[in-house]
């Protein structure tokens, strides 16, 4: 088995795909007008869900979690 580095971005790029994930499941189950008022698609009244901001957000959970992947390289050998 190969020897795999774990920086701090690979901790970076899992915890932001963990909360693109959350979100994506935020905008899917929670109506317009119950969404947090900081929440892009927030509308007072509104009973439609933000069906094109959940995919946006776990699309860059995807994005996210192939980014922690590459930084994730085996180490190469040292060549002389």
């Amino acid at each position: 088995m190969r020897n795999f580095r774990v920086q701090p971005l690979t901790l970076l790029c899992l915890l932001a795909a963990a909360v693109f994930v959350v979100l994506g499941v935020v905008y899917f189950t929670t109506a317009a007008k119950d969404l947090p008022g900081f929440f892009p698609g927030h509308e007072a009244g509104a009973t439609h869900h933000h069906i094109k901001h959940g995919l946006a957000m776990i699309a860059l959970a995807i994005a996210s979690l192939i980014g922690a992947w590459f930084s994730t390289a085996p180490s190469r050998p040292e060549s002389s």
